[in-house]
C-alpha cells in the first residue's frame, strides 16, 4: 500500500476523528464537527461503533472511479477551458498519464485507506459488549456491512489495477487486504485467488445483512447486486443472472414521471444503494464535469453519447444533460452532463448512486444472451426500454451478436457518468473508439486498441515505490 498516508489515514482513525454522519428517519443528516469518536472509545457500544461505520461511508470516494469510467472512454468531450492551471484530468482523456498522476492515484489510495478503517473495525467488533439476541444482530449487521465494503472496494480496484482485462485466472489481480497491519507488503495474487478471498467475504455478507429500507447503507439487495456486477466481470452467467434476480427483488425500474427526480436526489425510485453526499463532503461528483467556483466545464457528452438517444422520446436524455447558452456565449460548449447538477446553494452536490435497478436489468440481460435463453434476455432489454422511451415499440431478437450488441448499447445510454463504460470495454475485451467531432483541435487519436500502452491504467508509482512485492505493472509499465 502507499503507507504514508495509509497511515496518515489510521492515526487519524485513531485520535479521534470520524467527522461522521448520524441518521436519523433512514436519511443521513449533516453532523457538526464535534460529533467524532475516539478511537480509544469506539468498541465501548454498539452506538459508538455504528458511528465508526458511518465514518467508512463518510470517507468511501468512488467519484475516482466515476472519471476513469468516463474519461477513458467515449462518454466525455474535453471542456474548451480544460488546461494549464484551471485543467483537470486532460491526461486522462487525451491517453498521455502516468503512475504519478493524482488520477491514477485517488482510487488506490481512497479505497486501500477506506479497506484499513473497514479491517481496524472489524478487528475489535468482538469486544463490542451486547446485551440481547436484538442487539447481537444489530452488531452481526454492522459486520455484514462491513465484509460487503471492503469487497466492493477491492472490486473497484480489481476493476482499475487488475493486469488483464478480460477475466484470466491466473492473471495478477491487486492485493486482497484483510489485516489491519499497515507494514505489510503484499503482492499481486492471481486473479482466481483473488475471487476466492472476494467470495468469501460476500457469502459472509449474505449471511449476516438483512433487508434494509435506508438505501444509504449496504444491506441484503446491495451485497446481491455486487455479486451480481462480480459475475458479470468474471463470466459467471448463472450467478449474475440469479443474483441479479435477487437484487431486484420487489423493486420496480422508475417510471417516466419518477425518474428526473432520481437525478436531484428527490426520489430514490430504483436505487438500490448509494452515498449521500452533503455541504461537509470532501469531493461532489458534479466536481468531476465542471468546476463550479469558476464556471469552467471540464468535460461535456460525447456526441456520440448524445446522438445515441431518441432526445424527444427518451427521458433518460433531458434528465442527463442540459444545453447552456451561457457557457457557449463564454467560448466554451454549451452540453453539459446534467446528472450532478446539484441544486442552488449546493452546485454539484448529489448523491452517489452506486447500484440501481435498471443496470441489474442489464446484467440479467447479458448474462442470459450468453446462457443462450434469448427470449429472456430481450424481455429484460425491452421491459428498461419500455421505462425510458415514449411509444417504443418491444422488438424481437433471433441472432445473439445482434442482442449482445444492442444490450451494450443500452448499457451506454443507461449508465453514462456512473462508472461503467471503460470498465465494460475493458472487461469484454473491446476498443475504445471516440468520433472525430468530440476531439480538440490539435488532437487526432480517436481510437485506443486492447494492445495500446495506456488501455490499461499502472499501478500507481507511489506503490510501486512504497512496496517491493507489488510486481509486474501492468502491461507495457
Amino acid at each position: 500500500m502507499n503507507y504514508a498516508i495509509i497511515k496518515r489515514a489510521v492515526t487519524i482513525f485513531t485520535a479521534a476523528t470520524f467527522t461522521l454522519y448520524s441518521t436519523s428517519c433512514n436519511k443521513m443528516l449533516d453532523v457538526k464537527p464535534t460529533d467524532q469518536v475516539d478511537g480509544n472509545e469506539i468498541f465501548n457500544s454498539l452506538t459508538t461503533v455504528n458511528r465508526a461505520v458511518l465514518g467508512v461511508y463518510a470517507g468511501w470516494q468512488p467519484e475516482s472511479t466515476l472519471r476513469i469510467g468516463s474519461v477513458m472512454a467515449d462518454e466525455c468531450r474535453i471542456g474548451l477551458k480544460n488546461a494549464g492551471v484551471n485543467g483537470s484530468a486532460q491526461n486522462l482523456f487525451r491517453w498521455s498519464f502516468a503512475g504519478g498522476d493524482v488520477e491514477i492515484a485517488s482510487p488506490w489510495t481512497n479505497a486501500y485507506q477506506v479497506i484499513t478503517r473497514v479491517n481496524r473495525i472489524l478487528e475489535g467488533l468482538d469486544k463490542v459488549p451486547v446485551n440481547n439476541d436484538t442487539e447481537e444482530q444489530q452488531k452481526q449487521q454492522l459486520r455484514g456491512e462491513l465484509l460487503a465494503i471492503r469487497a466492493f472496494e477491492h472490486f473497484e480496484l480489481y476493476r482499475n489495477f487488475s493486469y488483464a482485462g478480460v477475466y484470466q485466472a491466473d492473471a495478477p489481480a491487486v492485493p486482497y487486504v484483510t489485516s489491519p497491519d499497515i507494514e505489510n507488503k503484499p503482492s499481486r495474487p492471481a486473479a482466481a485467488e483473488f475471487f476466492q478471498q472476494l467470495h468469501k467475504d460476500l457469502d459472509a455478507a449474505t449471511t449476516l445483512t438483512g433487508d434494509n429500507e435506508d438505501v444509504t447503507r449496504m444491506g441484503i439487495q446491495a451485497v446481491y447486486a455486487l455479486q451480481a456486477r462480480v459475475a458479470l466481470y468474471t463470466g459467471n452467467w448463472t450467478a449474475a443472472a440469479e443474483n441479479a434476480t435477487k437484487a431486484i427483488g420487489k423493486s420496480h425500474l422508475a417510471s417516466r414521471a419518477e425518474f428526473p427526480a432520481i437525478w436531484t436526489d428527490a426520489s430514490n425510485a430504483e436505487v438500490i444503494f448509494k452515498l449521500k453526499r452533503t455541504n461537509l463532503s470532501d469531493l461532489r461528483p458534479g466536481d468531476i464535469w465542471k468546476n463550479a467556483g469558476i464556471g469552467i466545464v471540464y468535460f461535456a457528452p460525447s456526441t456520440k453519447l448524445l446522438k445515441a438517444y431518441d432526445d424527444e422520446n427518451d427521458i433518460r436524455y433531458s434528465s442527463y444533460f442540459d444545453n447552456d447558452p451561457a457557457l457557449a456565449a463564454d467560448g466554451q460548449l454549451a452540453d453539459v452532463v446534467k446528472k450532478y447538477a446539484g441544486a442552488e446553494g449546493a452546485e454539484n452536490r448529489n448523491d452517489v448512486k452506486v447500484f440501481r435497478v435498471s443496470e441489474m436489468y442489464l446484467i440479467r440481460a447479458e448474462a442470459y444472451q450468453h446462457l443462450g435463453q434469448l427470449a429472456e434476455a430481450t424481455e429484460d432489454l425491452n421491459t428498461l426500454r419500455l421505462a425510458r422511451i415514449t411509444g417504443y415499440e418491444t422488438q424481437t431478437y433471433t441472432d445473439p451478436k445482434k442482442l449482445l450488441n444492442d444490450i451494450l448499447v443500452e448499457r451506454f445510454r443507461e449508465l453514462p457518468f456512473e462508472g461503467h463504460r471503460y470498465y465494460d470495454l475493458k472487461r469484454l475485451g473491446l476498443p475504445i473508439q471516440r468520433d472525430e467531432a468530440d476531439l480538440q483541435a490539435g488532437d487526432t487519436q480517436t481510437d485506443l486498441s486492447t494492445s495500446a500502452l495506456y488501455y490499461y491504467l499502472p499501478i500507481p508509482q507511489s506503490e510501486v515505490l512504497s512496496n517491493p512485492n507489488i510486481k509486474p505493472n501492468n502491461k507495457g509499465w
